[in-house]
């Protein structure tokens, strides 16, 4: 029984890390492309990959013997810090990068 539970996370794992892998793929991609461009590759990707995804995890729990609490919580978990490393990844490439000569110079009193 503990081989099966250890089966299950590491199916868990795995699929959550193809997951991640396809994201940080697309996000390679599309990276240098227009912002329309960019983001056509990026959510468009994140459809797809939720689609498959999805039919994977359904096909895993009906045609596999596996512990469905192990592979649902691996898998989630993995999912997870995933998506967080996704958007800080996304969320950097949106945000202008941070420099000190947008700042505005000291002002004088007038004297």
């Amino acid at each position: 029984m503990e081989a099966a539970i250890w089966t299950s996370v590491v199916l868990g794992v795995a699929l959550g890390l193809t997951n991640a892998a396809a994201s940080f793929l697309l996000y390679r991609v599309a990276r240098n492309k227009p912002h329309g461009a960019f983001m056509a590759i990026v959510f468009g990707g994140m459809v797809a990959r939720m689609m498959v995804v999805l039919a994977l995890l359904a096909l895993v729990i009906v045609f596999l013997p596996v512990n469905r609490l192990a592979f649902i919580g691996a898998f989630f978990v993995t999912f997870a810090v995933a998506m967080t490393a996704e958007i800080i990844l996304l969320h950097r490439r949106a945000s202008p990068p941070a420099s000190s000569s947008t700042e505005s110079p000291p002002r004088s009193n007038g004297g």
